[in-house]
């Protein structure tokens, strides 16, 4: 999975700006999740999620190969949203 300086800006900018200088926890995130749940509305999304200083860390990423999917956005949140548990640390 890759998260890209300018998809990083863009997620700040745009989307989420909490995340704004703890790129190190998202970046952590994406390569040791505690949990991944399979979203509700949308089964082929996938929440990734790791604790953190701010709550959890949760990073989304598209596609389905691995070696393909880049993150579309992440945020810090206090709760895991609902849906299936893909794995668990």
């Amino acid at each position: 999975m890759r998260l890209t300086r300018d998809r990083r800006r863009e997620i700040i900018r745009f989307k989420h700006p909490a995340p704004a200088g703890y790129e190190a926890e998202v970046r952590e995130c994406v390569r040791e999740p505690e949990l991944i749940r399979e979203s509700t509305k949308d089964p082929g999304v996938h929440l990734y999620y790791r604790p953190g200083d701010r709550g959890y860390v949760c990073v989304v990423p598209s596609g389905v190969d691995p070696d393909e999917r880049i993150v579309i956005t992440a945020y810090f949140t206090k709760s895991l949203k609902k849906g299936t548990d893909l794995w668990t640390r």
